[in-house]
């Protein structure tokens, strides 16, 4: 269930080829249980209401698990009707707070992502926007996309802040002019820009600030420094993921390299199908509650390593009784009790027109709530 079609089609395109690879890879190996996966795509358009039509369709058809929703509005209308139904949702790309106590019934949680949470995020760009080092700001706007995510993890960040928020705007990315957007980011002359937004709907806001007069170091939230860096990018920094590759990313870039450079999240849709598929063996049973139940158990950073292509491994060890440590192709995916990895995430600047990584904040930093 990923958007295939308008703003978020290039995202959405790349999570459907990368579920589908996981497909082959698991197919290829006999199926889950000796029976093969049957993969169906809905076209969410990145609306919740056309998802939650489209979810209705596959709960009557008797699916025990789907890879979605990518934005976190669709996820967060979602996750309750898949608790209903006692199906699994993994979202390679809902980043939303909200969503770690999202989709629970019946004492388990039928809800899970490959991404982790925008809690996460706030912390790293708390971080860059207030430390010495970085961008010092006093006095910080914060510029949200429309929607859950914008506004949660807009709010997220003012709360981690120790600088002033003097400003806090929200956005269309379907608006025919940006201007007037940023004006307001700057009507009370913020020392930085926090910015949140999507990979795809930034676009016309970064345009309009280029073509402008206003001056300021921007601090980027995951995904937004993909391609070519304009000018006017220089100072900027993004908290992202860390992009430290793991072998299973080299293995699945190889097998979709027809469409290299993969988009962002696709690596955490395949985790998504995969980690899915290696529960339903683990447990014995496909069916929603039996994966809900399994997933922490495969994914959990003990047992035996698996990675992307080797479901032929994960059937051997199961039927060996040996426990599963699935490391993945977007991480090392080590599922916490609300089904969502802690990982690792860059502090990246912008310098003479290059990317260029400048510190890792690692788990620990955020086990500490920031304060490591």
């Amino acid at each position: 269930m990923l958007p295939v079609s308008g703003s978020l089609e290039q995202v959405g395109v790349h999570g459907k080829r990368a579920a589908e690879q996981a497909v082959e890879d698991i197919n290829r190996a006999g199926g889950v249980l000796g029976r093969p996966v049957e993969l169906t795509t809905v076209d969410t358009e990145g609306s919740a209401s056309v998802a939650t039509d489209g979810y209705a369709s596959l709960a009557d058809a008797g699916v025990v698990g789907f890879v979605g929703g990518l934005v976190s509005d669709v996820s967060l209308a979602l996750a309750p009707e898949a608790a209903d139904d006692a199906v699994m949702e993994m979202s390679p790309a809902s980043t939303n707070p909200r969503l770690s106590e999202a989709g629970r019934a019946d004492g388990r949680k039928f809800f899970g992502r490959t991404v982790p949470s925008d809690s996460l995020q706030a912390t790293a760009m708390a971080k860059i926007l207030d430390a010495p080092q970085y961008a010092d700001a006093d006095r910080v706007a914060v510029l949200t996309v429309d929607g859950a995510f914008g506004s949660d993890l807009g709010t997220a960040l003012g709360d981690q802040l120790d600088a002033e928020v003097v400003t806090e705007v929200s956005y269309d990315p379907a608006a025919d002019d940006f201007g007037g957007v940023v004006d307001e980011v700057f009507a009370d002359s913020p020392d930085a820009v926090g910015f949140v937004s999507v990979p795809g709907q930034e676009g016309g806001v970064l345009d309009a600030y280029g073509a402008s007069d206003y001056e300021a170091p921007w601090v980027f939230s995951a995904g937004l420094f993909d391609g070519e860096i304009p000018p006017y990018y220089e100072g900027f920094y993004s908290a992202s993921l860390s992009s430290v590759r793991t072998d299973g990313y080299f293995h699945l870039a190889q097998r979709l390299s027809d469409i290299a450079p993969l988009q962002p999240y696709a690596a955490n849709a395949y985790d998504a199908l995969f980690l899915m598929a290696t529960a339903a063996e683990y447990a014995g049973e496909a069916s929603g509650p039996a994966i809900a139940d399994a997933l922490q158990t495969v994914s959990g950073g003990t047992g035996h390593t698996v990675s992307v292509g080797e479901f032929d491994r994960v059937r051997t060890l199961v039927d060996a009784g040996r426990e599963l440590n699935y490391q993945g192709a977007s991480s090392g995916v080590d599922l916490t009790e609300a089904l969502e990895p802690l990982s690792s995430y860059l502090v990246e600047r912008v310098h003479n027109g290059s990317v260029e990584q400048v510190e890792l904040l690692q788990r620990q930093f955020f086990e500490s709530g920031g304060d490591q």
